[in-house]
């Protein structure tokens, strides 16, 4: 089962790389080449309830792929996430910075001595794209359920920083 999760990860990864994410929504570019956020490739470290590496692929000027390898704190073991999200660039707007906020899907599984769990979960957050400056910052919540080995209320999210890799 593990290699079943491991191997739809990064298939999902290699198809996201290959699209290109300079995009015109309302006869503007979302994906401004002062914000390095915006596009491209993202690496990075979330801290909440699962502590460890993201990893951001932008599909299109509103859409990305997230990845999540992680420690999972509820069930003690290895956990891996992926998320297809969906941004609004309208919804806070300013001069300087962009601040999508952004939802989802996201299927993910842990790995533990105690067996192996997995679950969907809703992301919803929003991230600080500074202007000319190759990070974001981003908070989020994941509401879901665990699936396996039953079905129970399963909460996510955390606070996290990715550089830009463009």
């Amino acid at each position: 089962m593990r290699r079943i999760f491991l191997f739809i990860a990064v298939l999902m990864f290699v198809m996201s790389s290959a699209a290109v994410a300079d995009v015109e929504i309302a006869g503007h570019k979302v994906t401004d080449a002062n914000y390095a956020g915006t596009r491209g490739l993202g690496i990075g470290i979330i801290f909440g309830e699962t502590n460890g590496l993201s990893v951001k692929n932008w599909v299109n000027a509103n859409q990305a792929f997230q990845f999540d390898i992680n420690w999972d704190l509820y069930y003690a073991g290895l956990g891996i996430g992926a998320a297809y999200l969906f941004h609004n660039f309208e919804m806070m707007t300013s001069d300087m910075n962009k601040f999508p906020v952004y939802f989802g899907i996201k299927g993910w599984a842990s790995f533990s001595t105690g067996g192996t769990a997995a679950g969907v979960q809703v992301p919803l957050g929003i991230a600080w794209i500074p202007k000319e400056t190759p990070v974001d910052i981003f908070l989020e919540v994941c509401p879901g359920i665990s699936l396996i080995p039953s079905v129970r209320f399963a909460p996510g999210g955390g606070l996290g920083i990715r550089y830009w890799l463009n």
